[in-house]
């Protein structure tokens, strides 16, 4: 796998990551970012499957709260800890090598108030050409719902991007884990297009309706981002 020679900027240069070539942030990660929920000045975040830390990185810069990033896989691992120390936020994450699938060993039960997760998309049975950024090679999704139920106190917060096709296996699954939907969001990549990935905030035994948010457009018919995108891009930060 390879990395990138030199850090990119992102949000006008307020943070800069060093990141897989196989694995770049894309849109949808910003648009997952402006709909999460539940983050308070002295909330307590695990973010389960950090990566290179876009996730934990950005939101410490916004919210000056702790983050716990969660890694297993050594590439990831590395460029996390690169990206922390780079952009000076040693004192806001914490960076865990631990197996999610065993997360018990690493932490108390209900020790956190928010869990973000941006987990592999694709089962593993999904294409021939798998890899751990993108596939459940080292976690299936069970697993991290499972992890975010174990980790969350009651009525903390479970935010996760998910593949739209993969929407009634997370409801099953969040069901079976404590955890129900609370709020969500549908992504489009075009008004013309059919639903490409969703956000879902749940809150742990806290039962209630489901909240939508309105959906988000990610382009226009002529390519370029919808305005409602484009302010997300230039205001997150």
């Amino acid at each position: 796998m390879r990395n990138s020679d030199k850090p990119f900027p992102f949000f006008r240069g307020k943070i800069f990551l060093f990141q897989p070539e196989e694995h770049k942030v894309s849109v949808d990660l910003v648009i997952f970012l402006s709909k999460i929920r539940g983050i308070k000045r002295s909330s307590k975040v695990a973010d389960l499957g950090a990566g290179f830390g876009f996730l934990s990185i950005s939101l410490a810069k916004k919210y000056k709260v702790k983050i716990f990033a969660i890694e297993i896989e050594k590439n990831m691992l590395s460029l996390l800890k690169k990206n922390v120390e780079i952009n000076n936020l040693q004192n806001y994450v914490e960076v865990f090598e631990a197996d999610i699938r065993a997360i018990e060993k690493h932490f108390k039960r209900g020790m956190f108030d928010v869990v973000v997760s941006n987990p592999p998309f694709f089962p593993i049975n999904y294409s021939e050409n798998v890899n751990p950024y993108h596939f459940e090679v080292l976690g299936k999704l069970e697993d991290f719902v499972k992890a975010a139920s174990y980790l969350l106190r009651d009525g903390g917060y479970f935010n996760i991007l998910i593949p739209s096709f993969r929407l009634y296996e997370l409801f099953t699954l969040e069901s079976k884990y404590n955890l129900p939907p609370r709020f969500m969001s549908v992504i489009f990549p075009t008004v013309k297009k059919p639903a490409k990935l969703c956000v879902v905030t749940s809150i742990k035994n806290v039962s209630g309706p489901l909240n939508f948010d309105k959906p988000v457009i990610i382009n226009t018919e002529d390519g370029e981002y919808t305005e409602e995108v484009r302010r997300i891009l230039e205001s997150y930060l």
